[in-house]
């Protein structure tokens, strides 16, 4: 059953980060947040379906895979919340 909860949860927040590309946003997991502005899937590498990838500066990125989002925040342009 919890298998279940998590692929509902998945599914619920690759759609929140689909309508959040190219905003800034703060994503919760288990192991800590991280920052930084959702990237279109595919215009840096082909990413799977199941993670989302931030652009924290020109050349860094960090993949996150979406059964591990505790909670996304949307930031607006400051870093405050929208």
């Amino acid at each position: 059953m919890a298998q279940i909860s998590s692929v509902q949860e998945s599914s619920q927040f690759r759609a929140l980060l689909t309508e959040a590309v190219n905003s800034n946003v703060e994503i919760i997991t288990a192991f800590g947040s991280v920052t930084g502005e959702v990237v279109q899937r595919g215009s840096v590498i082909k990413i799977p379906l199941n993670y989302v990838v931030l652009k924290q500066s020109e050349s860094n990125f960090v993949y996150v895979p979406l059964a591990s989002i505790d909670a996304v925040i949307l930031l607006n342009e400051d870093g405050d919340l929208q």
